[in-house]
């Protein structure tokens, strides 16, 4: 019986019994003191005596207060914090919502099949320090699948690494068919263009009335410069 009732008890109850618990403290303290001074003759203490019971139950009154600061502090805070049930959701939603957590590209006829990650923009380019063997989408492009111009950038050379996954782009041929995987869901792309730009041509990637699919390298080796200065462009349009 005393189980259920403690069980039925909530948490505010709980705080307002504390509360009132720590308020019926404080206030017997402070009457403690003051009797302890007041009535100190018929309680046989000198004033010496007096004044230190005084001032020690004074100290402990005070405490009350604080306490009751404590008490409401970690009621706040848990009401702040969600269920852990809450979170384990919270944490799987934000990973069934993220378009990238399960993509990837097969392109059969140079032997594609990675997996496509994000290239942040960081100031005024697309940050891909981190890609190797991977290919990546560039943020602010559209999603593969989605309507608009989804770009997706790869390596033809990994810097100190040897080939990267885009190394035979340029072999393609105009009907090859690119697979974009989501999940279990798979967009099916047909090639309808490949042209080579300088490498600050940044139009390749804008956005389109279309859906479209554009796949981007580097080529055009500069041995002098020591970097390459065009690019490899395929422009693809979604079939299914």
């Amino acid at each position: 019986m005393i189980g259920n009732l403690l069980k039925s008890i909530s948490s505010s109850d709980w705080l307002a019994l504390g509360i009132g618990l720590m308020l019926g403290i404080g206030v017997i303290l402070v009457i403690r003191a003051w009797q302890a001074w007041r009535y100190r003759k018929a309680y046989g203490y000198d004033i010496y005596t007096a004044d230190s019971r005084r001032k020690k139950l004074l100290r402990w009154a005070t405490l009350a207060p604080i306490s009751l600061i404590v008490i409401a502090g970690i009621y706040v805070w848990q009401l702040s914090r969600p269920p852990i049930s809450a979170q384990v959701d919270l944490t799987s939603t934000i990973e069934e919502i993220d378009p990238l957590a399960d993509m990837s590209l097969v392109i059969p006829r140079i032997g594609i099949d990675v997996k496509v990650i994000e290239a942040p923009i960081v100031g005024q380019q697309w940050n891909i320090d981190h890609l190797t063997n991977e290919v990546a989408h560039l943020e602010g492009t559209a999603l593969p699948g989605k309507p608009g111009n989804a770009a997706l950038a790869g390596h033809v050379t990994i810097p100190g690494a040897g080939w990267g996954p885009f190394k035979d782009l340029e072999t393609l041929q105009i009907e090859d068919r690119i697979f974009i995987t989501v999940g279990e869901e798979t967009f099916v792309y047909a090639i309808a263009e490949i042209t080579t730009v300088d490498a600050d041509a940044v139009e390749v990637v804008l956005p389109t009335d279309d859906t479209r699919l554009t796949l981007l390298t580097c080529t055009g080796w500069d041995g002098d410069l020591e970097h390459y200065t065009q690019r490899i462009v395929v422009v693809a349009y979604l079939t299914l």
